[in-house]
């Protein structure tokens, strides 16, 4: 019996692999990711480097595939290239078939980081090589717990309003201390990533020991290119400086809205300018009917201490962080730099 066969392909593959991402994910996944295929292979990279897709194929047919795409990794005070697979997935008919393509991951390029799918593969990435990893949490902010508990527990919905409006009054008791925005500062929408937010990136890289680039061309890709979501970006200015700024979006269940906060970025340690991005956002997102804030950030991040004070009060592990350096000398200090990961859902493939 022959061996699957790896090979790499480009854009003209979409069918191939959505017909096997139906397969392995679910019909969902794949739709998502035939409406963001042509916008997937467009992301830009500081480098030039472009995504393309790696899979193995028997009898002409794809039997494992992912796609790889660039980013611009802010490391130890330079910027690298690195390689993030998304959508790892192996026809269950051809079980092995995706073990070349994970093994291609530590030979191949700089850096390779992802977000492995359940405990197996985790623990197969450590086996590879794989030494630095931090788990992601979601954390929690109730912005509607009255209306929460007339869908969960069945409390009468004039019962849920009134609670509602008991809730906003405790919250706006409890964060007087919180920071205001003072005369010199402004939060104004945004509708064009420009220059300043290539000066916001530029100036705050330095305060980070690891992250992914957030420049202008990123974040016009990310946001406002986007096929499947609209978002919602706020600006946090003082005078003419860009202090940060916060993406949100609504996530409609089939029974209540959760307000996501996909993306937050001030320099390292701003916690006034994080306070007010992430209040203004859930103030927005309460305003557009979420019934709760969801932000993610890896358990480690600076701001994760300020949570509780803002709102958030309770947070549960999602998944796994991992990055692999090809150099042995960097991949030995993996372990201690994963302590300084900052990153965002807007980083991984949770939207897309």
């Amino acid at each position: 019996m022959s061996r699957p066969a790896m090979f790499e392909f480009d854009n003209t593959r979409r069918d191939d692999f959505v017909t096997l991402m139906r397969d392995v994910f679910s019909a969902e996944s794949a739709a998502r990711k035939a409406v963001a295929w042509e916008w997937l292979f467009k992301k830009p990279d500081a480098s030039g480097a472009r995504t393309f897709g790696r899979g193995t194929q028997k009898d002409g047919a794809m039997v494992g595939a992912c796609l790889i795409l660039p980013h611009t990794l802010w490391i130890e005070g330079k910027e690298s290239q690195s390689w993030w697979p998304v959508a790892v997935g192996v026809d269950p008919r051809h079980r092995g078939a995706g073990l070349p393509i994970v093994r291609s991951f530590f030979n191949n390029g700089p850096y390779y980081g992802g977000m492995p799918a359940n405990d197996e593969i985790a623990n197969l990435y450590r086996k590879l090589g794989m030494t630095g990893e931090v788990m992601l949490r979601n954390y929690f902010a109730p912005l509607r717990p009255g209306r929460m508990l007339s869908r969960r527990k069945g409390l009468p919905a004039p019962m849920g309003s009134a609670f509602d409006g008991s809730f906003r009054i405790a919250r706006n008791i409890s964060q007087r201390s919180a920071p205001s925005l003072r005369e010199d500062e402004r939060i104004t929408n945004v509708l064009h990533f420009g220059a300043a937010f290539n000066d916001l990136w530029s100036r705050a890289k330095y305060g980070y020991r690891m992250t992914l680039a957030r420049d202008a061309d990123y974040l016009n890709w990310r946001f406002h290119q986007f096929p499947l979501h609209d978002y919602d970006t706020l600006a946090l200015w003082q005078g003419e400086t860009l202090r940060g700024y916060v993406v949100t979006r609504l996530e409609e269940k089939e029974d209540r809205t959760n307000g996501l906060v996909v993306d937050i970025f001030t320099e390292s340690g701003d916690s006034r300018s994080y306070a007010l991005l992430l209040r203004a956002a859930n103030q927005l997102m309460e305003r557009q009917g979420a019934e709760q804030s969801i932000l993610q950030l890896p358990e480690c991040a600076w701001p994760v201490s300020m949570l509780k004070g803002l709102g958030f009060l309770h947070s549960k592990p999602m998944t796994l962080l991992q990055l692999h350096a090809e150099d042995t000398k960097m991949n030995a200090q993996m372990p201690s730099l994963h302590r300084h990961w900052y990153f965002t859902r807007a980083d991984s493939d949770q939207d897309y």
